[in-house]
């Protein structure tokens, strides 16, 4: 009997100290490999769709900012004015009327220039507004760069009393973001500052 039993308790300890044989540990990590590689491609994948949703969206707003500025402006305008400075550069500069208690009369003035970065400018002034140099440039508001015009040579046209705004945006890693919008003048509206 104690034979018996020395014979059952050997047969457990040989189940006892049973483990992983080194193919089964090979299969295991083989599948785990597979699924950690699968989580990872999935985890890069939506980094990668995240980044180009970022700077998508941050192309379109720099464009919208762009447009709503200039519409508003050419909007409120009685008058304005579209020059080609220097080459492809363009100056849009355009009289303007806010209402507080009086009338007061402002010049707004946007300044596309197509080198280098394709950057719109914005300023505003009490006085006549006229071609910025470089170095005045650093003095008015960068509105966005990696601009480019939709078609021409120029984001701005004029026809009459209405402008029209065509730009494509540059993000670099997706297709360019097409912006278009027009406005017309208030033309006819009076006042005393001369802004070109």
């Amino acid at each position: 009997m104690n034979e018996s039993r020395e014979g059952v308790n050997s047969v457990q300890a040989i189940d006892s100290d049973k483990g992983f044989s080194l193919i089964e540990l090979l299969v295991y990590s083989l599948l785990l490999s597979l699924v950690i590689a699968m989580v990872g491609g999935m985890i890069i994948s939506a980094l990668t769709v995240s980044d180009t949703v970022v700077s998508m969206t941050r192309t379109s707003t720099a464009g919208q900012l762009v447009a709503r500025s200039v519409v508003t402006g050419i909007r409120n305008s009685s008058d304005f004015r579209l020059t080609s400075p220097v080459d492809d550069d363009q100056l849009l500069v355009a009289r303007t009327a806010s209402f507080d208690d009086t009338v007061d009369w402002r010049c707004l003035a946007w300044y596309y220039s197509p080198t280098g970065e394709g950057a719109v400018w914005f300023t505003s002034s009490s006085t006549a507004i006229a071609p910025p140099t470089t170095a005045d440039l650093s003095s008015w508001t960068l509105l966005t760069k990696g601009v480019q015009p939709a078609s021409g040579t120029g984001i701005f046209s004029a026809l009459n009393e209405r402008l029209s705004l065509s730009i494509l945006g540059l993000d670099g890693l997706t297709l360019p973001i097409d912006i278009r919008s027009s406005a017309t003048s208030r033309a006819g509206a009076s006042g005393s500052l001369a802004c070109f």
